[in-house]
């Protein structure tokens, strides 16, 4: 079960087929436009001012680039947390492939990752965050306990996502799953605010330990989390998780 957004969910359902899985894409949460699109473009017509931007998802990046091409504004340095970010960023800014999805690695450097922090001194910077609405506060609040002047814009909303057009939830109760996945803690959330039956023995993949927390805050028990928090560091924890379970089956 693959719980993306609809539009994001191909890019792990396919690398799952492609290794021989049947996947049910199951959408629990959607991208809406911020609940203030113009402060979010303004914020964004003013990006020449801040020595870094930093992206906390893609989704930040498309919508950032969307506004950015109306705009004549030049960048120079850009921050990106996770490898998805930076692939989805090219003519906007120089490209970064950080490998620390954790906000606070990416702050202190932690994970093999040189963090903002590692590779200059942050105090006195201005940074324009940009991220979605309600999420949690760590970002932002390291990076202003470090000196940074930090600005926050608000580039989209994640909400529920309440219909059901594949039909999934009926699939999931008559045929169940083996695995489920989840990217980030509001898939989780709203996945369980549905209050469907949990199938017998379904196990659970997580993205990373946020995502992890999450899911472990409402009872879940978590059998794979991804080492690279990103879709290929989770199909390769997949792999490794159940290629002894073939090779088993095929000796």
């Amino acid at each position: 079960m693959v719980t993306r957004t609809r539009k994001q969910a191909s890019a792990l359902s396919n690398k799952l087929r492609a290794l021989g899985a049947q996947v049910v894409e199951f959408p629990t949460i959607r991208i809406e436009p911020p609940s203030d699109l113009r402060a979010f473009a303004e914020l964004v017509q003013d990006a020449h001012v801040y020595d870094w931007i930093v992206f906390t998802s893609a989704n930040g990046v498309d919508a950032f680039s969307r506004s950015f091409s109306n705009s004549t504004t030049t960048l120079v340095r850009s921050a990106a947390r996770g490898s998805q970010p930076s692939a989805g960023y090219g003519a906007a800014g120089e490209r970064l492939s950080p490998s620390c999805r954790s906000s606070a690695g990416r702050i202190r450097g932690g994970s093999g990752s040189k963090g903002v922090s590692k590779r200059r001194r942050v105090e006195n910077l201005r940074i324009l965050l940009v991220r979605a609405e309600k999420t949690r506060d760590v970002l932002p609040t390291e990076l202003s306990g470090l000196g940074a002047i930090v600005d926050e814009a608000f580039a989209y909303r994640t909400v529920p996502e309440t219909r059901d057009i594949t039909g999934a939830r009926r699939r999931l109760a008559k045929e169940a799953a083996d695995l489920i996945t989840f990217t980030s803690s509001s898939t989780v959330e709203n996945f369980l605010a549905l209050g469907l039956p949990w199938p017998k023995g379904m196990r659970v993949a997580s993205i990373g330990p946020i995502t992890s927390k999450t899911a472990r805050d409402h009872g879940l028990t978590i059998d794979i989390e991804a080492r690279r928090h990103d879709i290929e560091g989770l199909v390769q924890a997949i792999c490794d998780f159940f290629a002894p379970r073939n090779a088993s089956k095929q000796s």
